[in-house]
């Protein structure tokens, strides 16, 4: 159990490359201000010993450490046990045992012992010159400030991983890094804190070592993906902040629901799934044709509204009559936003039930628009099935017919008092891509993308209710490129967080603010549109040699697909 808050400190600082002598230095200097400040927790970059790019395997061979009597790790083991602190920080391991190197993460408690022992799992590519894969999973510890578990940098692009330590009673996750893009603290960081309800304290390096920039970036978030403290790019210093480890334990989100309870760990089973059994695997490496490899998407950002007295309305009719309108620009693939035929952006039970009664003919309405020009609508409706209704998005094709249909698995607390969820996540093979769809509630877990991903979907349909800010501007981009997928996100202009629909491209944008790259703009009445590039999304590789999928360790996430 833990004692309550406490201060925590993320030091963004530079080792020098092998010089243990002047690291030691460093580290001592950042622990005693950090001790003046009140800070019980110091977190220290990733390899923060020996410094990171070497000149060949043979030299970080040279410059490792053993976790038992290296020279940092002492000094550190020291400073915790002389100051009655906790310190996390990265380091280049020799592990006699296996006669191997690896870029480990160490917290040393009060007592100076060694009480969590991490290996990076998600290896860059030059990092794979010289470090083995980890081989110590997730690993999470109990200490009297709360539950902590450890990673290392690259390891934040892989959503598994975080997820597993949240899994485990995580409250507070510790990263080691060294940031190469500033995208890492200002996106991956706080959506992986924000998706998971966690503590995140990330010190990364700034300055320069060899050939390497490192902008900075550390910094200090809390469960909501807000960032309470954060050290300036470009600069040497500490990002410190009070830790309040019970705002972890709730999940809360949205009027009564739950990011970890309303989980459905019985509808991931693909995410153990070894990567050669994949169907993301065979596509990698089925060729395909430049010339027909090509797509034309939109977010079409129209729904049914009530009178208001700006007079900004819109009848069913001139809701298809913009469905139409993209058809006619040569968009072949549209999606709508949740419940784009009803009036309420979260419909009643009653209302649902009236939804599910005009099903078939909104979808004969729409199929007649895709047989007219050859495209694909995705419908967010309600769809009965005998006594049950379901929140359903049906796809429907180019001859007019229902092509596939998706039933959202992650219902919110409004739908469940009249919906049944879905079980599964197919991927629909059509003319324009393979298609994947999650709605609404469904993106706030990863799971969801990963799965539809894994499946070898090249482009998820995202028809929304957006309620919070974060939807957006902290999961949407990772929804995207941790998948290496087009993401289509169709959002109502009448919900709590309403417009700002838009796509995404498989490889993000040049610019990691979603708001300064794409505007948010709440016209009613607006399409989206982008042309894809259907190869680029069978690429899984972010860099050489880090591909998203072949690089899982699935055999690490065993607790995401642990039933309850």
């Amino acid at each position: 159990m833990s004692k309550g808050c406490f201060r925590a400190a993320a030091v963004q600082t530079l080792a020098v490359l092998g010089d243990y002598k002047r690291n030691i230095e460093i580290a001592t200097h950042y622990v005693e201000e950090a001790v003046r400040q009140g800070a019980e927790l110091i977190v220290f970059p990733e390899c923060m010993d020996t410094g990171y790019l070497f000149d060949s395997e043979e030299h970080a061979r040279e410059l490792a450490e053993t976790v038992t009597d290296g020279p940092f790790v002492s000094a550190l083991s020291s400073l915790a046990r002389q100051h009655g602190i906790y310190i996390a920080s990265g380091i280049t391991e020799w592990d006699p045992a296996s006669e191997r190197v690896f870029n480990s993460g160490v917290l040393f408690d009060r007592k100076g012992e060694l009480a969590c022992h991490y290996h990076k799992q998600f290896l860059a590519t030059h990092d794979q010159n010289w470090f083995e894969f980890g081989e110590r999973g997730c690993p999470v510890v109990d200490t009297d400030l709360g539950r902590i578990g450890l990673l290392i940098c690259f390891d934040g692009r892989i959503p598994e991983i975080f997820r597993s330590m949240a899994l485990q009673g995580a409250e507070i996750i510790v990263d080691m890094a060294n940031f190469f893009t500033m995208d890492q603290a200002d996106v991956w960081g706080p959506a992986r804190a924000y998706e998971n309800g966690l503590w995140l304290v990330a010190a990364t390096k700034a300055g320069y070592e060899r050939s390497i920039y490192y902008p900075g970036g550390s910094m200090i978030a809390d469960p909501n993906g807000r960032v309470v403290s954060k050290v300036p790019y470009d600069t040497h210093g500490m990002a410190v902040a009070t830790i309040d480890p019970s705002a972890a334990r709730d999940k809360a989100i949205y009027s009564r629901n739950d990011k970890i309870a309303d989980r459905r760990p019985g509808t991931y089973g693909r995410m153990a799934l070894p990567y050669a059994e994949s169907p993301v695997a065979k596509l990698a490496d089925t060729p395909v044709v430049p010339s027909k490899a090509t797509s034309k998407v939109a977010a079409v950002q129209m729904h049914v509204t009530r009178p208001d007295r700006d007079g900004e309305t819109a009848s069913l009719q001139e809701t298809l009559d913009m469905v139409s309108h993209g058809a006619k620009l040569g968009i072949k693939v549209m999606v709508l936003p949740e419940y784009a035929l009803c009036e309420q952006w979260l419909p009643t039970a009653e209302r649902a039930r009236d939804l599910a009664d005009q099903t078939d003919a909104a979808i004969q309405a729409i199929g007649t628009i895709t047989a007219t020009y050859g495209c694909m609508v995705a419908l967010p409706t309600v769809e009965r099935d005998g006594e049950s209704l379901y929140a359903t998005t049906f796809l429907i094709g180019p001859d007019g017919q229902v092509a596939g249909k998706y039933r959202k698995v992650h219902l919110s607390a409004e739908e469940q008092d009249w919906a049944r969820p879905g079980s599964d996540y197919p991927v629909f093979e059509t003319p324009f891509g393979r298609l994947g769809i999650m709605a609404g509630y469904d993106a706030l877990f990863p799971e969801s993308s990963r799965c539809l991903a894994i499946d070898g979907a090249d482009i998820i349909l995202w028809p929304a209710s957006l309620r919070e800010p974060q939807e957006r501007e902290l999961i949407a981009i990772p929804r995207a490129e941790d998948n290496r997928v087009v993401v289509v996100l169709a959002n109502r202009c009448d919900s709590p967080y309403p417009g700002g629909s838009l796509v995404i491209p498989a490889t993000g944008f040049p610019l990691w603010d979603i708001n300064q790259v794409a505007p948010r703009v709440a016209k009613l009445g607006a399409v989206m549109p982008m042309h894809v590039d259907l190869a680029v999304c069978r690429q899984k590789q972010m860099i050489p040699k880090v591909d998203m999928f072949a690089n899982r360790l699935v055999e690490t996430y065993g607790p995401i697909v642990a039933e309850a």
